[in-house]
């Protein structure tokens, strides 16, 4: 996790920020110049942005367990126990189980699953997350095993929850070391075990497509059934190989196309030398599937709405014309994936629709009207139909309430002029109703936390500016935007830099912290509002 962020100011009316020298929009300015520069370097030779997630208590800790019972690295062992004995790894009620657990065996008397992790987490997926989060518990001895956590085996069909292959592969292990920890291992069969190992060999990247939780708890599960399998030991060496130097797991072993994706938009939109934006393309339609969209990282065989919506939104922003056949590939993704309710999912055609999902879906199509107008117009929809009547949507890969906030007026602001003229009443009271949250849920310093009452934090104060800033709000005749402005501004650093706290999440709702989409929020917020005050 970045540098913690402490503040003290709670909600309520935002104070006029004072008179900086020169006025916010040069300040504005300034700020901006550094950060472009900042994010520009972190782009490489091959266009990509190569910047690695932060270590997080739930890897570190399973790659312990797993070290322990094979033996042979006392370095490395140690080097994950200090990671977890220090305060960041304990942050909250379920990191402090599992590191306690892990380091000192000790166990924990209250639901920290159900009674705060998954508290308020309202999600088609929420009894699949909170079986795996008791295992995580179970397997480092911060719980029992329970004779109600071994489910039956579910082979994957089409349109099932578990078509994803990492969902079963995760229920998979799940069943196998809850079968081993109740002493109940005969109850696995072969054709079980062997699907496991199937799976687990079929990753083309190092660490199992890239998702470090999923590779350590197979390798878990064939440790009770199979500790000599060559896949244990070349799983082993690649997750100690993707380690951070303070000696943690991070979550996810590569994140270069979502990191590539929205740092492309943020530079574009910024202005930045067109022939690193055009090397920053390039890269994105290299790592484009068969399917028309983008996985999270490279090497990976999953395609999800996310990091395809930031990726064609790159492509669009820097140059559409250029990159029209990837476009239109992508064109064929999105329309491939959307639901019949008008919304879009994460990852299958057929889950739920999702309004983060839906709202980068129609930024990503917007460009594309022409053959694209009844998705948007669906979306459109979809969207409005969705909005809460405080004026929020779900959160969803986000902590934010800002985030959603900020892609679904983006994106209702995006669709083509036929629908914005249709749906103009609705869209200007869906914006009537976010800008009287965000006005509410200003902190008094002028920032925002993740939800009203929370402390000001960097992220959540760019997600809520780049949505005023899409509703049309002008720097110079708002005052709830000066004074987030102002408050953006105060939080850099010397060195131009600015810390955040992270506001993503994966698997929902554990927070992941990827450092690069700090500057990348910031320089999205700071381009959204010129020195003249327009978007």
């Amino acid at each position: 996790m970045t540098t913690s962020e402490i503040e003290t100011t709670g909600p309520g009316t935002a104070r006029e920020p004072e008179p900086m020298p020169g006025g916010l929009a040069v300040a504005g300015e300034r700020a901006r110049e550094r950060v472009r520069e900042r994010l520009s370097a972190a782009v490489g030779a091959d266009g990509a942005v190569r910047r690695p997630c932060s270590s997080r208590t739930l890897e570190s800790a399973l790659l312990l367990l797993l070290l322990r019972r094979r033996g042979g690295h006392p370095r490395q062992e140690q080097e994950l126990a200090e990671f977890l004995a220090a305060p960041q790894a304990q942050a909250d009620g379920f990191d402090a189980a599992l590191a306690r657990a892990v380091l000192h065996g000790r166990t924990v008397g209250t639901d920290v699953v159900g009674g705060e992790l998954l508290a308020g987490f309202d999600h088609f997926t929420l009894a699949r997350k909170r079986l795996l989060f008791d295992v995580y518990l179970a397997v480092a001895g911060a719980v029992p095993f329970e004779a109600s956590m071994l489910r039956p085996y579910r082979a994957a069909d089409p349109g099932a929850d578990n078509t994803v292959t990492w969902i079963e592969m995760l229920m998979l292990s799940v069943r196998v070391l809850v079968a081993h920890g109740l002493g109940a291992g005969d109850q696995v069969d072969d054709g079980e075990r062997e699907r496991l190992l199937e799976l687990l060999g079929s990753s083309r990247a190092p660490v199992w497509e890239n998702y470090t939780a999923a590779h350590l708890l197979a390798l878990l599960a064939v440790q009770e059934f199979a500790p000599g399998h060559p896949l244990v030991e070349t799983g082993v060496a690649a997750v100690l190989a993707c380690r951070n130097p303070d000696g943690g797991v991070p979550s996810m072993s590569n994140l270069d196309v979502f990191n590539t994706g929205p740092a492309g938009l943020a530079l574009a939109r910024a202005g930045a030398d067109r022939a690193l934006l055009h090397r920053m393309c390039d890269y994105l339609i290299d790592q484009q599937m068969p399917d028309g969209g983008w996985t999270f990282a490279e090497r990976m065989r999953h395609t999800d709405v996310d990091a395809s919506s930031y990726a064609a939104a790159c492509l669009a922003a820097v140059d559409p014309l250029r990159h029209r056949e990837a476009l239109l590939r992508a064109g064929g993704y999105f329309r491939g994936i959307a639901g019949r309710d008008g919304g879009f999912p994460t990852y299958m055609k057929g889950d739920p629709s999702e309004a983060g999902m839906t709202a980068g879906a129609v930024s990503a199509l917007a460009w594309n009207a022409t053959d694209h107008g009844d998705l948007l117009d669906g979306a459109a929809r979809w969207l409005l139909d969705a909005q809460h009547q405080d004026g929020t949507f779900e959160r969803s890969w986000s902590l934010s309430e800002a985030n959603t906030i900020w892609r679904a007026t983006w994106a209702l602001h995006s669709v083509p002029e036929a629908t914005r003229t249709t749906l103009k009443a609705r869209i200007a009271d869906a914006d009537a109703a976010s800008h009287r949250f965000l006005a509410e849920a200003q902190n008094a310093d002028g920032g925002w936390g993740y939800r009203p009452g929370d402390a000001s934090d960097t992220t959540s104060t760019c997600y809520s500016l780049l949505a005023l800033a899409a509703m049309g709000r002008r720097l110079q005749d708002d005052a709830v935007v000066r004074a987030g402005v102002a408050h953006l501004l105060s939080r850099q650093e010397p060195d131009g830099s600015f810390v955040a706290l992270p506001d993503q999440v994966a698997p929902r709702p554990l927070l992941f912290d990827a450092p690069v989409f700090t500057d990348t929020w910031v320089l999205l917020a700071l381009t959204g509002f010129d020195r003249d005050g327009t978007r």
